[in-house]
């Protein structure tokens, strides 16, 4: 269970996390001293992010030590020797850390400082979370932090502010019609900081007095200099060798155009000129920052679509916005979808494949059989989505369980084939093992708990039955029963998805038949490529009278083609109507198909196929 989560404070920042833990599945609350911007009274939580000015951090850290002095609290103030005193004289579990954005930026590529750490597992989850939003993380100690503070925000704060103080009565909003894009930057980024609450500058600044001083010194300095031209000269030559990174940097200066407010009918299509080719450049650096990714995919062996990292994404850019919901995800997902054909090329990716997920499925062990890796799958989370991905065009292949030696048909698989436009081309079948894991060593009495897919604890009841004295949870997926694991229980899942997840395996191949095998089909969009096989798969329909049955039957005898499966199955016109599925062993030619029309009231044949053992996806 991912933990509850209190956001202490329900201003911008506060909303922040609230959104990115809320769109991210964990349960978020927030707690106010203003009684209209809560949606609680209580300050129940595992964790409580600490969201409140600076001024107001006393206030709330004794409310929560009175309250909830079991959570672990996540400080996120400016500065560290003020607010980590109050922490540390309250006894309550505590990090510290310093996101160095506001609350109306993105966490991709954003600063998140590690100041401090009590050691609570739910540190490393808030942690993994910011990663996998793309956050740069680094540590400090809290006096490393403050001293660096004062350089990297005092000292920039000083200087926007000092030249709109200088500029106070020389300037004139009607004078940013002659700003070069650096000027109109600098004029902006003062404003932004002009306009916040100034009490949160005024701590900053204390921080910051002693570098202030030595920065006006250094100032002085450098104003005598730049009277020289060959001193001038040499101040460029030897600040060029640490300041070289200004790749890219237009980027920044036309971003500030999109900033402004324009009212004329010409200065609004210039604006509009400006925006796109701003768009249009920033999508060229999305697809050339998801070619590198690509390579990284393929040194970890990672599928270049991942469904879940992908919806956490749109979730979070809806969240931003008041435009219409279903035409900004349009957008993006075609965005995504751009990306990710440069992806596939650069790997010389040809073909996808859909698979049921998540990583570790006994689906994907197959496919990674057929395919030899993960970055050409297609995780779907029910069999319906693998025959829509086909259909559509989103996947060029699908691998469908069909059949079970324990469990038989998978009925849900044959009756969606009945009327979906795909077509068998390929079986292939898995050994079914399951094997008993853990997050360490160990023995079998001391299990408390054993988490699996319903199929899978059912497939393994005489050796839980016989060696386990533990709770049973039915899960819905390998991964949903992985992240409930604790020290003391157990999951039932593949050695495939064992080694993924690099979990200790106590006992392999507890299954209750040891020959447990599944049969899977592969298909393709109906028409796509050429039909050759030996075995012929389809529908068929009969009169409802007797023997109707028998005169198909009874073609398949005389042309000597042997059934190896045969299946009735209701075909949703009323009581007692059945349509049959059956698999012979032949390429069902003209002639064959012939007799077939004059026994059956139709037909549908699904696929031609073989056995198949590789599947070529790749250039």
């Amino acid at each position: 269970m991912k933990p509850k989560i209190l956001i202490y404070g329900a201003g911008k920042m506060g909303k922040f996390f609230r959104d990115f833990f809320f769109s991210r599945g964990y349960p978020v609350k927030c707690y106010d001293v203003l009684p209209e911007r809560r949606d609680t009274e209580s300050i129940e939580g595992d964790i409580i992010f600490l969201c409140v000015p600076m001024q107001c951090i006393h206030r709330a850290v004794e409310d929560i030590t009175m309250r909830n002095p079991e959570a672990l609290v996540v400080d996120i103030s400016s500065i560290k020797s003020f607010s980590i005193p109050y922490l540390d004289s309250s006894n309550l579990d505590y990090m510290s850390i310093h996101p160095m954005f506001g609350p109306d930026s993105e966490i991709g590529l954003s600063n998140i400082i590690i100041v401090k750490r009590c050691g609570r597992k739910e540190e490393e989850v808030i942690l993994e979370e910011f990663r996998r939003a793309g956050a740069i993380l680094s540590e400090l100690t809290p006096e490393e932090h403050d001293a660096k503070m004062a350089e990297i925000q005092g000292l920039s704060h000083f200087l926007l502010v000092g030249m709109a103080y200088f500029l106070r009565d020389r300037f004139s909003r009607e004078d940013l019609k002659f700003a070069s894009p650096i000027f109109a930057t600098m004029y902006k980024l003062a404003s932004r900081i002009l306009n916040q609450d100034w009490k949160m500058y005024w701590h900053i600044q204390r921080n910051a007095e002693v570098l202030r001083g030595e920065l006006i010194k250094s100032l002085m300095e450098l104003d005598n200099k730049f009277r020289d031209e060959n001193k001038f000269e040499d101040v460029f030559s030897s600040l060029r060798e640490i300041f070289d990174d200004y790749a890219n940097s237009t980027l920044i200066l036309d971003a500030c155009k999109a900033t402004w407010d324009v009212s004329t009918m010409e200065l609004l299509r210039g604006y509009i000129r400006a925006v796109d080719s701003l768009i249009l450049r920033l999508i060229e650096r999305r697809t050339s920052a998801g070619r590198k990714i690509a390579l990284h995919k393929r040194d970890r062996n990672e599928p270049v679509e991942i469904a879940e990292v992908e919806e956490v994404k749109i979730k979070d850019l809806l969240s931003k916005t008041s435009l219409s919901p279903v035409h900004v995800q349009e957008i993006f997902e075609r965005i995504m979808d751009l990306t990710k054909e440069d992806e596939y090329r650069v790997l010389g990716i040809k073909k996808t494949l859909a698979v049921l997920g998540p990583a570790g499925s006994f689906s994907e062990e197959i496919a990674l059989r057929l395919v030899g890796s993960r970055l050409p799958l297609k995780y779907c989370v029910n069999t319906d989505e693998i025959i829509k991905y086909v259909e559509t065009g989103e996947a060029d292949y699908g691998l469908l369980p069909i059949e079970n030696s324990v469990n038989g048909t998978v009925i849900a698989v044959l009756d969606a084939l009945m009327n979906a436009n795909v077509e068998v081309f390929g079986e292939t079948t898995l050994r079914i093992v399951h094997c008993l894991v853990a997050k360490r060593p160990l023995e079998l009495k001391d299990i408390r708990a054993v988490y699996s897919h319903p199929q899978a604890i059912a497939q393994c009841m005489g050796f839980i039955n016989n060696y386990l004295k533990a709770e049973l949870h039915y899960t819905r997926s390998t991964s949903d029963a992985i992240s409930l694991l604790d020290d003391y229980s157990a999951a039932i899942v593949s050695e495939n998805a064992a080694r993924l997840y690099k979990l200790y395996i106590l006992r392999k191949g507890i299954q209750d038949i040891k020959t447990n095998e599944t049969r899977f089909y592969l298909i393709r969009k109906r028409g796509s490529g050429v039909k050759k096989g030996t075995i012929t798969s389809l529908f068929f329909g009969v009169e409802d009278k007797p023997g109707a049955l028998k005169d198909v039957l009874e073609v398949f005898y005389r042309r000597g083609i042997n059934l190896r499966k045969l299946e009735s199955r209701p075909a949703k016109t009323g009581l007692g109507d059945y349509v049959f599925f059956v698999e012979v062993e032949k390429k069902l030619e003209e002639d064959d198909l012939k007799d077939l029309r004059e026994v059956t009231t139709f037909y549908h044949v699904i696929g031609v196929f073989d056995r198949l053992e590789k599947l070529d996806v790749w250039v």
